[in-house]
């Protein structure tokens, strides 16, 4: 997982009211072919793995891809509490994936929460948005008073094994560094770590706090770097997947509408999901890879990649005291033995995605889309189309060739409160102070701040009441609002 390529995950829905609508602008300022080919031939018995994550949403479509994985047996999934996501979270998202996808029995447990003396913790907002499942509508369910600890599962599973397993890292190090204190035998029970982790000579994808991609750090081993440092100073054979490969896979854009056609199989329905919900993954200027979508091929397909045989080191910190203070991991001659993926096969790392979302059953409740709506800016007139089946979630797309900073607002209003009274209070609302009646619903927001032209899509979840588009250019305090036509969502 890295995400710090782009700004960061950002809160599912970027809900504005009327009264906050220029200040969305004035933030922003003036600027802001894969096939379904054959799958890889695979082993006759299956391959044991233990999963340890830190349930990003690559992470999540990772898991779906390993538990669908005929030639994948996974027997344990710890959550790394150091990572995007907190335990509760964690362990909430985790629970539903495998109940999702007919693996209930598979137990899962987090480990601690903070980090080594160099952790650096994820931004905050990265990890509500994180905790919150990207929005998945997790149903309520009670978890054990006291959860397991990751390290006793992490144990537990691999003396169950019935081969010695691996470890399919897609998190910060933080439980496998504890699980071999623990243990020191661990390290010569396990058939290896294979993991998405670090970067060699591609440029580093952590941009918060002053960072810039001039520095090789990427935030799996950036978030708990004493950690990586610790275990890779065990013998425990190491195959990495860093942002060297992962950056010749950059997130399909066309992968939302190719599982928008078809998405029957569990994987593919739960990804399609989290795409939907979440939409800054599908978005080439958020900087989105595929991260643990292609560790987790490489590990059972390992051609998608081109790999290396080379030593690796951690970088020690300023005062040279603790080991991997920086996240840092170089080719070095004195360093220790590693396998590493240096290049990636785009296009059949594409198919092979599709194939690998494809496989299996339905999930056990697939997600459906109630509607569609678009909504259009010349300027001056604001359109839109809107196709609803009731009350649910929507996809609302906006575009505009206005040629200028704009956006739209999609508001609505509840009986018996009309359209008409929205666009009479609009008339002499102040922006900057004034407070939105409570008949008022706050539904969606989005913002071409560049004025690109690009279609922007983001989701909402829409009661069936009256909704519309209120389309604006301008910022505070000279504001334009151009009102769209309104639209019943049916009962």
């Amino acid at each position: 997982m890295g995400p710090g390529a782009y700004d960061g995950p950002m809160p599912l829905h970027r809900r504005l009211s009327v009264a906050l609508i220029a200040l969305l602008l004035g933030a922003c300022g003036a600027s802001s072919d894969a096939s379904r080919s054959p799958a890889p031939s695979k082993a006759a018995t299956p391959i044991p793995v233990i999963v340890d994550t830190d349930v990003e949403q690559s992470d999540l479509a990772a898991l779906a891809i390993l538990l669908r994985d005929p030639a994948i047996d996974v027997r344990a999934v710890t959550i790394a509490g150091t990572g995007l996501v907190h335990c509760s979270g964690g362990r909430r998202a985790v629970r539903y994936v495998l109940e999702e996808l007919g693996s209930p029995d598979i137990p899962y447990a987090c480990g601690r929460e903070d980090g080594g003396p160099d952790a650096r913790p994820f931004p905050d907002e990265w990890r509500a948005t994180a905790d919150a499942a990207y929005g998945l509508a997790i149903p309520p369910k009670a978890l054990p008073a006291t959860p397991p600890d990751a390290v006793t599962l992490l144990a537990d599973a691999v003396a169950a094994s019935p081969s010695a397993p691996t470890i399919v890292a897609l998190g910060p190090w933080t439980n496998l560094e504890d699980a071999f204190a623990a243990d020191p035998t661990l390290a010569d029970r396990v058939a290896g770590i294979h993991a998405m982790l670090g970067t060699i000579e591609a440029p580093g994808n952590v941009l918060v706090d002053g960072h810039t991609t001039a520095e090789p750090l990427e935030w799996n081993a950036f978030a708990d770097p004493s950690a990586v440092a610790a275990v890779l100073a065990t013998d425990v054979p190491v195959s990495l997947v860093p942002l060297d490969a992962t950056d010749d896979v950059p997130f399909p854009a066309d992968l939302l509408d190719r599982l928008a056609a078809d998405h029957a199989a569990g994987g593919a329905d739960l990804v399609y999901e989290l795409l939907v919900r979440w939409p800054p993954r599908t978005r080439a200027a958020e900087g989105q890879q595929l991260w643990d979508e292609l560790a987790v091929l490489a590990l059972t397909a390992p051609d998608l990649v081109t790999w290396e045989d080379m030593d690796i080191a951690t970088v020690d910190g300023p005062d040279g005291t603790t080991d991997g203070a920086t996240g840092i991991i170089v080719n070095d001659p004195a360093g220790r033995p590693a396998r590493v993926a240096t290049a990636a096969d785009g296009p059949a790392v594409g198919a092979a995605l599709l194939e690998a979302l494809d496989r299996g059953d339905a999930r056990i409740t697939p997600f459906a889309v109630a509607g569609e709506i678009a909504i259009g800016f010349d300027g001056t007139s604001c359109t839109r189309t809107a196709d609803s089946s009731g009350p649910g979630f929507h996809l609302v797309s906006f575009t505009s060739t206005a040629g200028q900073p704009s956006g739209v607002q999609l508001g609505g209003v509840r009986a018996p409160a009309t359209w008409a009274d929205l666009l009479t209070t609009l008339a002499t609302f102040d922006i900057a102070t004034g407070v939105p009646p409570e008949w008022y619903i706050d539904a969606a927001s989005i913002a071409d701040a560049s004025g690109s032209g690009e279609a922007i899509t983001t989701t909402v979840a829409l009661e069936a009441e009256t909704y519309g588009p209120l389309c604006f250019t301008g910022q505070t305090p000279s504001v334009t609002v151009t009102p769209g036509e309104p639209f019943d969502i049916p009962d």
